[in-house]
């Protein structure tokens, strides 16, 4: 008896040490989208294919099991945030540099 109630104890405790981590990891999807809609939001003419970052949003979004509205309200969230600062789209800018990393 003993023996159940310490792995569910344990089973609690790290589920609950899970949580954070996915929270960080749905919070962090905010940069993949910008980095999806920066060559549209920004103009990036020369910009290549997003297709690879697309694809790794996708995973990235089954494994953290996000919901269309989920991805709906993070999208317009990243879009804002895209928007509200103009250096985001600097072509020599942070943004840029991790776009085109991510495509490669």
């Amino acid at each position: 008896m003993i023996k159940k109630y310490a792995l569910a104890s344990a089973v609690v405790a790290s589920a609950f040490s899970f949580v954070p981590s996915a929270q960080a990891q749905r919070e962090a999807m905010g940069m993949f989208y910008q980095m999806q809609m920066a060559p549209r939001v920004c103009g990036w003419q020369n910009a290549p294919s997003t297709a690879k970052l697309d694809a790794a949003i996708t995973a990235q979004e089954q494994g953290l099991r996000v919901t269309a509205a989920d991805r709906e309200a993070m999208r317009r969230a990243a879009e804002v945030a895209l928007r509200a600062d103009p250096t985001n789209c600097a072509a020599d800018g942070m943004l840029r540099m991790m776009f085109d990393e991510a495509v490669k």
